[in-house]
């Protein structure tokens, strides 16, 4: 294996470490426990509630530390350690979920680890995500709940109106959100009426919140220099990221803006890129 100077790699979920049908190629799973066997820090790092994580690193091997909620939170899961986290306020959220119910649309929110939502839409269904909990009402939920909330959801058909939706959060909230991208939904979920059409998402975080500072704080506490990182990603959620990363790779299909940005374009995530990339930063056939 070459000893190079990466100390640390940061890899996106969906579109980047899983395949279309949210299953890891038995390529990444390898290549991530070489890495680790060989003192390398793995960490996934997602838009997802760290809960969802937590199964996919269990999988494979990048214990003990994820990054969730597009980096609002890091933690290490092994010893239940909230290392860095940055939540929306109470009074904040409400106002934002008075927003999204006048105008109709469906939205998950994360509550601390894990998503609540009040109606099972677009694959958010307890059966497909173990972290999702149907709830009879997000209002009276986020009035009594002590957890933090760490993020929005907000997902439609109409790419246009999330859009406007969006220019309305920024200019009424002092908080982040990234921009309107296509939501992955595998296959088998999506529902015939949807003609295979993705839905589109943007979600809204505290201010400030997105995957560079996420990974930023993670590698303070480990005391790794941003240079001597890895990031991989596809999404418009990982542009900041992918800035920031010491050697930063997009995947094949992800986003052309992100691709533009990144050090290198690697082969699609149903195709193992990940591991192909690895292999060949890492030499891992050694």
């Amino acid at each position: 294996m070459n000893k190079n100077k990466y100390k640390i790699v940061f890899i996106d979920i969906d579109g980047t470490l899983v395949n279309d049908e949210k299953k890891v190629p038995e390529q990444n799973i390898k290549a991530i426990k070489k890495l680790k066997e060989n003192g390398i820090e793995v960490v996934l790092t997602s838009g997802r509630p760290y809960q969802s994580i937590v199964m996919y690193s269990n999988e494979v091997g990048a214990v003990p530390y994820v990054i969730g909620s597009n980096g609002g939170i890091a933690v290490n899961f092994k010893n239940n350690i909230n290392i860095f986290s940055q939540d929306i306020p109470k009074d904040t959220a409400i106002k934002i979920l008075e927003l999204i119910k006048k105008n109709n649309l469906y939205t998950a929110v994360t509550l601390s680890g894990n998503l609540v939502v009040e109606e099972g839409k677009f694959s958010l269904t307890p059966e497909n995500r173990s972290e999702v909990n149907i709830i009879n009402s997000l209002n009276d939920t986020l009035l009594k709940t002590q957890e933090p909330i760490m993020k929005f959801s907000i997902m439609d058909y109409d790419k246009d109106k999330l859009e406007s939706i969006r220019r309305d959060v920024l200019n009424l909230f002092n908080v982040s959100v990234t921009k309107v991208d296509e939501f992955m939904i595998p296959m088998k979920y999506r529902e015939e009426k949807m003609n295979y059409e993705l839905p589109y998402v943007m979600d809204i975080m505290a201010k400030g919140t997105n995957k560079a500072v996420g990974i930023k704080e993670l590698s303070k506490y480990l005391k790794i220099d941003l240079a001597d990182t890895v990031v991989f990603g596809d999404g418009l959620n990982d542009i900041e990221m992918i800035k920031a990363g010491g050697l930063s790779v997009a995947m094949e299909n992800a986003a052309d803006e992100l691709k533009e940005l990144a050090d290198v374009v690697t082969i699609n995530n149903n195709e193992a890129g990940v591991a192909y990339e690895l292999n060949k930063i890492f030499d891992l056939s050694e």
